[in-house]
């Protein structure tokens, strides 16, 4: 499931107009975005936005929690690392009457 969601997100990151291209690479188990802008002098905030932006669309439809921290820029290519995580389920009770409560599991 994962990766049609990373799939849908590299698509929707290219189906902007602000960017040239998009590749994603695994290295030692972390993954990195290699955003190439259309227009070079984009400022890392304003891609990271749009890579916000798809990351949000995913993690509301699906539960999911993501990460993402820029990297460095490198011949007008920007570097983001970026990671989608399942968020951990509590295994206890609290006693704080929380609405995920192991107390309410069937």
């Amino acid at each position: 499931m994962l990766d049609d969601i990373w799939e849908q997100f590299l698509l929707c990151i290219t189906s902007n107009d602000e960017v040239k291209e998009v590749s994603n690479k695994l290295i030692c188990g972390v993954i990195f975005l290699y955003i190439q802008p259309l227009v070079p002098e984009k400022s890392e905030a304003f891609i990271k936005n749009i890579v916000l932006t798809c990351s949000k669309q995913y993690t509301t439809q699906y539960k999911l929690i993501y990460r993402i921290e820029f990297v460095r820029a490198e011949q007008n290519i920007l570097i983001f690392r970026h990671r989608f995580y399942v968020p951990n389920q509590k295994m206890f009770c609290c006693g704080n009457e929380c609405i995920n409560c192991t107390r309410f599991r069937k």
